[in-house]
């Protein structure tokens, strides 16, 4: 029997930790407010499943969530912690590393987060990357530029999705940003701008190979997003695509050369940039988007629940994936054109689930959408790229042309 402590930030009805690990195993949960067990119809059913629970408001920066996790492994001799949120994965690292618990390593989980520490490391396992260099002083952005020229993309090194990338033109816009940044120059790279396909490939990696993988394009880059928030689709690559081996050899080479855990979901991006894919970076943890929702569609596999069982040994082998079509992707159109009023609850369209807006569906206030939040998103399944694009279109348009003004 283990005990295992699980920090969880997702919605419980997608987190069904209470069902996929094995009955012997005895649960702790550590959980964010705003998906609380109370909240779900069978949350009689969860409570009884674990030992403890404990809920907390600002979950992601809240210093409880932490103390509590050390206080519950004293207490209840904890022998696994798992983590697949972004926001957790670098705690529960360090959590391990105190307590003397296997698992990911603070310093496995940091060299994930940190892009330079892990753009050195791919480099010097000889795997194709963007041209970099670190920022240490005024003046390397020009010197980076007159070897491969202007834009180029200043980076946190730390930053997660797109957030705080700034595409430079010339000397003076170079200039501008290093004195603007001062001493905390050091906490961004430069990377040469490189015209591409944003490709991206998500799985599970268990003892030094990839047990499941599914490869998707996107239809816009992330800065793209960050310059113009866009709708933006994802879609699986076909079958008969030779990219896809390609892709998940590289991903596989990727997770070899980084200090990966023996088990771990994984989300690795890549560029194609028309002579040749090279690795942008990976994360030790699930995707963003509707990755998940589609995976589970297109294929009956969830990410979270085949890595948790595979971590705690709780019967990996009964999930099976299926093809259910040939494509799956989906769609996100964030709040770009000031869309105000009542949304329908339900998309009609065939071949599209997991629709989701942010606008009110049954009031014509006005919605507060945040510059995070998606204005719209779905997903959708197709006998190809081109159907299942066609299904998302048809589904924004189909959106706009639904909402009734406030």
């Amino acid at each position: 029997m283990n005990r295992v402590l699980i920090l969880n930030r997702y919605r419980l009805q997608s987190a069904a930790f209470h069902h996929w690990l094995a009955p012997e195993h005895e649960l702790f949960l550590l959980n964010c407010a705003t998906r609380a067990v109370d909240r779900r119809p069978e949350a009689a059913v969860i409570r009884a499943r674990y030992r403890d629970i404990a809920e907390f408001d600002d979950y992601v920066t809240n210093p409880a969530v932490v103390e509590t996790a050390r206080e519950w492994i004293r207490r209840y001799d904890i022998d696994t912690v798992i983590a697949f949120s972004e926001y957790d994965v670098l705690r529960a690292a360090r959590l391990r590393d105190e307590f003397g618990l296997e698992g990911q390593s603070a310093s496995s989980a940091e060299a994930y987060r940190d892009k330079l520490v892990m753009k050195r490391l791919l480099d010097k396992a000889g795997l194709p990357v963007v041209p970099y260099i670190p920022l240490e002083r005024p003046g390397d952005l020009e010197r980076f530029a007159a070897d491969v020229g202007y834009p180029i993309l200043a980076k946190p090194r730390t930053g997660t999705g797109s957030r705080g990338i700034l595409r430079i033109e010339d000397d003076p816009a170079a200039a501008a940003f290093a004195a603007s940044q001062g001493p905390r120059l050091n906490e961004y790279l430069a990377e040469a701008f490189t015209p591409h396909e944003l490709l991206h490939c998500d799985g599970v990696f268990v003892a030094g190979r990839a047990v499941f993988t599914e490869v998707w394009s996107w239809s816009t880059t992330f800065l793209d997003i960050v310059e113009a928030p866009v709708p933006t689709m994802a879609i699986t690559l076909d079958r008969d695509d030779p990219r896809r081996e390609t892709v998940v050899r590289l991903a596989e080479d990727t997770l070899r050369a980084l200090p990966t855990p023996a088990v771990t979901a994984f989300h690795i991006e890549f560029f194609d940039t028309g002579t040749g894919i090279v690795v942008n970076e990976a994360a030790s943890r699930i995707g963003g988007g509707r990755i998940q929702p589609t995976l589970r569609r297109l294929h009956g596999v969830d990410l979270v629940e085949l890595a948790a069982r595979h971590q705690t040994d709780s019967s990996p082998e009964s999930l099976v994936p299926r093809q259910a079509a040939p494509t799956g992707g989906f769609l996100i159109a964030y709040d770009h054109a000031g869309v105000r009023g009542r949304a329908p609850a339900e998309c009609p369209l065939p071949g599209i689930s997991h629709y989701e807006t942010v606008l009110p569906r049954s009031s014509g206030g006005t919605a507060d959408v945040a510059s995070s939040s998606y204005l719209i998103s779905g997903v959708a399944l197709g006998q190809d790229r081109s159907q299942t694009a066609e299904r998302l279109l048809a589904m924004h348009r189909w959106f706009l042309d639904s909402i009734i003004a406030a």
